[in-house]
């Protein structure tokens, strides 16, 4: 019986007790890899860059990267593991900035494992921006974790619905929410940036145009698709970040399976009916030197949200979704309500006890009953049957 299998474990064991010395490896066959990035992002950041140089740019250097990989042969998954080892110490002692370089050579030694661009790209937005008091500053390092998923990792990756949902979550939660004090400030860069590309009410480009073909090159995102879902839901602003994880849901949804299906549905419906409720659609000129973000609802959407809702609690049926649904009906009353539309807002509370019904509950909220308080007492009675 051969002893190689049990020799080579030992021996990986061993690299792995002492991962000093493949660290350092590492830094010499791998520093080509990121010296080559960091002259192409210096070139493509020159005003005569065109967007697709600045793509180019991003995937940094392909030719030192495959030098590195053959000259590393057999060693680059034992070295992989060593640096995920040191990796995991720089995370527990929150020392992020030394992360940023050993988890660009991780995913040069393994560019198809989806884990380890997420893991960059969460340092890259979440930890290191945050270490950085000024609000520019941490843009910059919020762009850069997009720009790793978008521009590197799901093209390396290009059947991944992970990293299209990772990249999705960038933009509902760091950029599109408030959990950052400096959200604001993204959601202002962010805004002036797409809209170079798009029509005077953030609509997407035609897909023939010369904006069209400068949006796929500068930002990977596809006029034709874009346009597509436009038709599908309504008129989406794409200046405002939700509908970028509308668009980086939907393109993982198509990929997704499994388990997977689930959380990219959420994401597109939560984007929905963010963009229904809250902030949908862009007020102000963002091309004005003294504007800053802000946005209103988008009412156009909501058969659409609703609609799409009701499609994934008949695929799923999760739990969650339907508390979702549950609530959105609760949004859809008070909008059709708000803009005088009594006979549509009941036509929604029809809906609504239908399917209230359908999940089991036996008393359903009469019109007259409603109340401030009614989603609530719904929604701990759904989750008493649910």
């Amino acid at each position: 019986m051969s002893s190689g299998p049990s020799v080579r474990a030992a021996t990986r064991r061993f690299l792995l007790a002492h991962p000093a010395p493949w660290i350092a490896l590492a830094a010499l066959v791998l520093s080509g890899v990121s010296g080559a990035r960091l002259r192409a992002r210096r070139a493509a950041s020159s005003p005569r860059a065109s967007g697709a140089a600045a793509v180019q740019a991003g995937g940094g250097g392909s030719s030192t990267l495959t030098a590195a990989a053959v000259a590393l042969g057999g060693f680059r998954g034992v070295l992989a593991d060593a640096l995920w080892l040191r990796a995991g110490r720089l995370q527990e002692k929150r020392r992020f900035t030394e992360l940023v370089q050993l988890s660009d050579w991780i995913t040069a030694l393994e560019p198809e494992n989806e884990e380890v661009w997420t893991f960059h790209a969460w340092n890259l937005a979440y930890n290191v921006s945050s270490l950085l008091p000024d609000a520019a500053d941490r843009w910059r390092w919020v762009q850069s974790g997009v720009e790793l998923l978008r521009d590197r990792g799901i093209p390396a990756n290009p059947g991944s619905s992970v990293l299209r949902r990772e990249l999705g979550w960038l933009f509902q939660h760091k950029i599109g929410s408030d959990t950052d004090s400096a959200a604001d400030f993204y959601r202002t860069e962010w805004a002036r940036e797409v809209s170079a590309y798009l029509g005077p009410a953030g609509e997407a480009p035609e897909a023939d145009s010369l904006d069209a073909e400068e949006l796929a090159g500068a930002l990977r995102m596809d006029a034709s698709a874009m346009r597509a879902l436009e038709e599908r839901f309504g008129p989406v602003d794409w200046r405002v970040p939700m509908a970028s994880s509308l668009y980086w849901g939907m393109q993982a949804l198509e990929l997704a399976r499994g388990r997977d299906d689930l959380s990219c549905r959420r994401m597109v419906y939560v984007s929905l009916a963010e963009m229904t409720r809250h902030a949908g659609r862009l007020v102000g000129d963002a091309a004005d030197e003294d504007w800053t973000y802000s946005a209103e609802p988008n009412f156009e959407l909501l058969d659409a949200t609703v609609a799409f809702l009701e499609e994934s609690v008949r695929v799923g049926g999760f739990s969650g979704t339907k508390h979702a649904l549950a609530t959105m009906y609760f949004d859809a009353i008070a909008i059709e309500l708000a803009l005088g539309r009594e006979a549509r807002a009941r036509e929604w509370h029809a809906r609504l006890c239908d399917f209230l019904r359908q999940c089991g509950l036996r008393s359903v909220p009469a019109w007259d009953a409603l109340g401030p308080d009614t989603p609530d007492e719904v929604d701990s009675e759904l989750e008493r049957v649910l």
